[in-house]
């Protein structure tokens, strides 16, 4: 008989380089509350693509754009992460009005510049989104090309949580309010069709105004 332990193996992936990298925002998921380090919270994922950063997922799709996502805690108080990377990124402070409700399902598709970092842990380097910065104008992005994706826990389809790539459906799966969405979600997708219809791969690329303003 025997007992042994070993380091955790798996697939590993070359980081993203620290840098700035052009990128465009294709995910934007409600992943619930969680109860961590400051107790409940809700929380969501901002993903982005990098189409200057390319890497090899699948040999027969060959080379795709890269991808990055980070959490965030789903509020707009003052000292809250989400609401420093938004105004970044948007160039501007919210107003009053804004700050009462924001959707933050408005970024999927828009433009941006991300600073990527890398910090080491378990002897594992990992990249991570630094800072959001506004497109100057002279800047363009290249056209989209992963399919966007969304979810929220208000009135998202199961539809659109099976698009959503599996470990952010786990971290879904495992928060308070998934259970109440699961039911009423069935029970919509019962009442509108017999038969649920696949969720439509959309690209959503969203351009500067005519000023150069940023779209939210």
């Amino acid at each position: 008989m025997a007992l042994i332990a070993m380091a955790k193996s798996g697939k590993t992936f070359e980081p993203i380089p620290e840098d700035q990298h052009l990128a465009r925002c294709v995910l934007v998921a409600d992943i619930g509350t969680h109860d961590g380090k400051y107790g409940l919270q809700r929380q969501c994922i901002i993903g982005w693509e990098l189409p200057e950063v390319r890497r090899t997922f699948d040999a027969d799709k060959g080379e795709e754009p890269a991808m990055i996502s980070r959490f965030l805690t789903l509020s707009l108080s003052e000292k809250a992460s989400l609401r420093e990377l938004l105004e970044q990124w948007r160039g501007r402070a919210f107003t009053p009005d804004e700050l009462a409700g924001f959707d933050v399902l408005q970024v999927l598709g828009v433009p941006c510049l991300l600073q990527i970092t890398h910090t080491t842990a378990n002897d594992q380097v990992r990249a991570k989104v630094a800072t959001v910065s506004k497109l100057h104008k002279s800047i363009t992005c290249p056209a989209q090309e992963i399919p966007s994706r969304k979810f929220a826990l208000t009135d998202g389809t199961v539809d659109e949580l099976e698009a959503l790539p599996e470990w952010i459906q786990q971290k879904i799966q495992a928060s308070v309010e998934y259970d109440e969405w699961l039911t009423s979600a069935l029970n919509r997708r019962g009442s509108t069709s017999n038969q649920a219809e696949p969720v439509q791969q959309t690209v959503l690329e969203v351009e500067r105004g005519p000023d150069g303003e940023q779209p939210f």
